[in-house]
């Protein structure tokens, strides 16, 4: 009776450690140790333990390479909505920037994201794990962990999604080298330093750290700062940077969208992976982690659900229309929303952020339009305003009840929001501003003058006489379509 109040097992080996309060005492044992002084029988107790844990290992390397899948597959819904929102002419350019996000994204990674984002380092970055050439063996052995591996995948999916938002908001005017100069920045130096802050034990901002941020620690449980804001950041700079697409803001403008199907099947693409995105960041499903994955779906589809339907709504009153695109990016808008706190907050909690979440999409999306900065698929509403709010919006929704399913800290200040408790919200809702803060800040203080430096050397924008003619026939080959020809005025 004296070995019962609370236990958290921080892996999956048996001999990790098991943090114990005994009689007011906290003590530290190995689950061996914890099941010998329990009076098990060495061998015959410690042999079903021991598959016990294979068991589980396994299953928890399943369910990651499950939600791996699904989260690669948003690469297919991020290029059906991209598509849609161009001009035929402009097809094959947005298809092979979608294909160098995956293709030059992993390479990348590789040799040199893993390690800044998720190898052993300091609070600011990671440094070793190099072409996967350290770190992915079973504690201090040469046996290769095939976890590791499962991670490794997971994580540069995510990567991968970061990168993929640029695409659409610079799309139809951008130079496919500069695309491949910023990937490369984004991929290596941009995103890795911010998921090493937020998701190791050692960056300065996540709860994983010993001493977290303000007692609590920044709470981003599947990256609403560092995969949307990271992304939505860069694509914001981006966009403002290569300009308007000629005639976008003029007083007549005829600039067209190729085709409303591909944006709807994009949406529902992205939505569907989304729930490996978010449900697949447990990481695995021992432990009290299958309950929370449970509650993120949910979670997940209340606010998706509640965003879109708050946003046809807003496009009908204020519109006086049923748009697909705008209900489209309501939908994506609540998704975004949830992603940080999906498994922090109750599922009245998840109704609110997306209900909200739709008016930040909406009007955000109308003051780019009055500043006359033009992102084609609206990424950065979607993503970098949704995003900020989304962040926030953990640190006033999030419950305790359901941040102990997610993160099992019972003993920690974490995870209460300040609609439960304000002396305890505020120090959860200052640490994601801070860490929201810090993200944006990193984001834009190497993507502003990377961009910058592309403009100033003029590979940043496709010239006048490619834009009109359309980027397939410049430079990728000739139009999409065989049996049509792309036209060459404002609308082809």
């Amino acid at each position: 009776n004296e070995y019962k109040s609370y236990l958290r097992m921080t892996s999956g080996s048996v001999y990790d450690k098991v943090h114990i309060q005994v009689n007011g005492t906290n003590e530290t044992f190995s689950w061996v140790d914890l099941a010998l002084k329990l009076g098990f029988n060495e061998t015959f107790h410690m042999d079903k333990l021991q598959k016990s844990e294979e068991t589980l290992h396994a299953v928890n390397i399943a369910w990651m390479m499950f939600a791996t899948v699904l989260v690669f597959f948003m690469q297919a819904g991020f290029t059906m909505v991209e598509v849609g929102s161009v001009r035929v002419k402009n097809t094959k350019s947005i298809l092979i920037k979608n294909l160098v996000d995956a293709c030059m994204g992993s390479v990348l990674f590789f040799f040199y994201g893993w390690a800044f984002a998720f190898g052993d380092g300091n609070k600011f970055i990671g440094h070793n794990g190099f072409a996967m050439q350290s770190g992915f063996n079973q504690n201090g052995t040469d046996i290769p962990d095939p976890y590791q591996y499962a991670l490794w995948t997971f994580q540069f999916t995510f990567c991968a999604t970061a990168s993929t938002i640029v695409s659409g908001a610079v799309a139809e005017r951008t130079q496919l080298g500069a695309y491949l100069v910023y990937t490369f920045f984004l991929v290596t130096l941009i995103y890795p330093p911010i998921a090493h802050w937020c998701w190791t034990e050692s960056g300065w901002a996540g709860v994983q750290n010993p001493e977290p941020l303000f007692g609590v620690g920044a709470i981003d449980f599947a990256g609403v700062t560092v995969v949307h804001v990271t992304g939505g950041t860069c694509a914001l700079i981006g966009a403002f940077m290569v300009g308007p697409r000629q005639g976008r803001f003029s007083k007549n403008s005829k600039i067209g969208k190729q085709n409303a199907t591909f944006q709807v099947l994009g949406t529902f693409i992205l939505w569907f992976g989304w729930y490996g995105f978010n449900c697949g960041s447990t990481l695995g499903l021992g432990g009290g982690l299958s309950n929370a994955a449970a509650k993120v779906g949910v979670t997940t589809t209340i606010s998706a659900t509640a965003s879109g339907t708050t946003t046809i709504l807003l496009n009908f009153f204020l519109d006086h229309k049923f748009d697909p695109a705008t209900v489209c990016n309501g939908i994506l808008a609540g998704l975004v929303s949830i992603t940080g706190a999906c498994s922090v907050v109750q599922p009245e909690g998840a109704f609110g952020i997306g209900v909200i979440g739709a008016h930040v999409y909406y009007f955000s999306a109308k003051m780019l339009t009055r500043l006359q900065i033009d992102d084609v698929v609206e990424a950065s509403p979607v993503h970098l305003f949704c995003g900020i709010w989304g962040s926030l919006a953990t640190g006033i929704f999030a419950n305790k009840d359901a941040a102990n399913d997610a993160y099992n800290y019972p003993e920690s200040d974490m995870g209460t929001g300040l609609l439960y408790k304000p002396s305890l919200g505020i120090k959860q809702l200052g640490a994601n501003f801070v860490f929201l803060l810090a993200a944006m800040s990193w984001a834009a203080a190497i993507a502003t003058p990377l961009f910058l430096i592309l403009k100033i050397m003029r590979v940043l924008r496709i010239n006048n006489i490619h834009e009109v003619k359309g980027m397939d026939k410049v430079a990728h080959g000739g139009t999409a379509y065989e049996n049509q020809v792309a036209t060459t005025n404002s609308t082809g």
